[in-house]
């Protein structure tokens, strides 16, 4: 097929839209195509593509995001706040993308997930393609749910929720333009997409049951149902494709390679046999527990019906529950952290004893491969990440994130999964998580490490699916 120039529209709202895309943006150069990365997220996570002499990197406004004081939280005012100026600006920002599409001769917009690159693609009279799980109308939407009790323990009170009458327009609108998109090639963990799936109704609030833990029966058969019988309408299509991820790199499970990693954080060699929990929130601070009588566990241990439904709490050493409080580490434990960089971190400087930081530029597939045992939360390059190594994952809940939903369902039918507890993630009360999620998934962890790394494909098929695409409309 002849060469494709293709702008890339990628949200910059953290950093699992950019990595996938990267990842995406991999295969399509590997088969001749040209790519323009437009977002405003930073080079960083593309610096594996944009060296290639066919792919370019363009700096701009292209989505609202939302705004996160702690990346579990979203601040909902701010983020409506910060969703209004954007559309404020829309028609300008539109007339600037259709102006430079046109004149940089683009053929296909991708977007991952930016309503702004479908409208754009729209204007400029070309085809555009959504590569997503989720789309940010579903999470705008969302903050007109009321927010979950709060715990006792903490003395924070949730935010008011935004009045529906205030969000249905802007999510009408975003709606609106992702309905621009004539095909959408549907990640794992995916949520309705209302642009797609026209029946899930509107907020999506109404997608989750009372206790707010799972998907209603009604969202659970919308995602259940075969993508040929979406209601997507004429002309339009829906294609599931495989868990996109970064690889790790060649011989990550050799003992050799994992002594050589853990020595570039600073891991002295006497802990390089440790096992290690990788903590994988961007900015968070690390608490330090102090010396006290037990607390009760606000996240229950050894929970039945849990990693293919078996018991295992004979093996956490009930006494160790009940006699004392739980600490950050399990004995001869260590903890990586990622996403502290600079020496003049706060966070980076004031780490407990066995915690240590990994560098600005590492690959992160590498530590999620070497790892035991994930802490994080529940994001696609996350999720993706811990499938692919088959490392357990511990995960504290976002409760004002849709996407986390679907998520969820995924990590449940495909790994090893539990939650921590807000309370207990913040009270440092982590040791028992990270033995039970140890414990759960051991036994794939050390199968992944004597196979070796398996590729579902995900980037061929996606360049197969677009290729076709644009051939079915040449």
């Amino acid at each position: 097929m002849a060469p494709i120039h293709l702008a890339f529209y990628v949200s910059g709202h953290g950093f699992g839209h950019a990595t996938r895309a990267s990842a995406l943006t991999t295969a399509l150069l590997a088969h001749g195509h040209q790519v323009t990365i437009i977002t405003n997220a930073p080079e960083t996570p593309f610096s594996a593509v944009l060296p290639h002499a066919r792919c370019t990197y363009r700096r701009a406004d292209v989505d609202a995001g939302i705004v996160q004081p702690k990346a579990y939280d979203v601040a909902r005012q701010a983020t409506v706040e910060v969703l209004e100026a954007f559309m404020d600006k829309r028609e300008a920002s539109l007339e600037h993308e259709e102006a430079w599409l046109r004149a940089n001769k683009v053929q296909c917009v991708l977007s991952d997930a930016t309503f702004l690159g479908c409208a754009a693609a729209a204007r400029a009279e070309i085809p555009a393609i959504l590569v997503s799980n989720f789309t940010f109308d579903s999470c705008y939407s969302y903050l007109s749910l009321a927010a979950p009790p709060v715990d006792s323990r903490t003395a924070e009170q949730p935010e008011a929720p935004i009045a529906e009458s205030i969000l249905a327009p802007l999510v009408a609108q975003a709606t609106a333009d992702y309905a621009h998109a004539s095909l959408l090639l549907r990640y794992p963990g995916a949520i309705p997409i209302p642009a797609f799936d026209t029946d899930a109704p509107l907020p999506s609030g109404l997608w989750v049951n009372p206790t707010r833990t799972a998907f209603t029966d009604s969202i659970e058969t919308i995602l259940s149902r075969p993508s040929s019988t979406v209601p997507c309408g004429s002309n339009r299509r829906v294609v599931d494709v495989p868990l996109l991820v970064r690889p790790p790199s060649p011989g990550v499970y050799a003992e050799s390679f994992r002594h050589a990693l853990l020595k570039t954080m600073h891991v002295p060699p006497e802990a390089f046999d440790s096992k290690i929990l990788l903590v994988s929130f961007g900015g968070q601070s690390i608490p330090r527990p102090r010396s006290q009588p037990p607390s009760p566990l606000a996240s229950p241990i050894a929970r039945q019906g849990g990693w293919n439904g078996e018991d295992i709490s004979d093996r956490l050493d009930p006494a160790n529950v009940r006699g004392r409080e739980a600490g950050l580490l399990p004995r001869g434990w260590i903890a990586i952290v990622c996403g502290l960089s600079g020496d003049n971190n706060e966070i980076r400087n004031n780490l407990p004893e066995g915690f240590y930081a990994s560098e600005k530029d590492v690959y992160v597939p590498d530590l999620t491969a070497t790892a035991d045992v994930v802490l994080g939360k529940l994001g696609y390059g996350t999720c993706s990440e811990v499938l692919s190594c088959r490392t357990p994952f511990i995960y504290v809940p976002r409760p004002l994130f849709v996407e986390e939903f679907g998520l969820k369902r995924l990590m449940l039918a495909r790994g090893t999964a539990i939650e921590l507890d807000r309370a207990d993630f913040e009270g440092g009360r982590w040791e028992l998580h990270v033995l039970e999620a140890h414990e759960r998934g051991r036994a794939a962890k050390a199968a992944a490490r004597a196979s070796g790394f398996e590729d579902e494909g995900a980037g061929e098929v996606l360049v197969s699916e677009i290729e076709k695409f644009m051939l079915e409309r040449a």
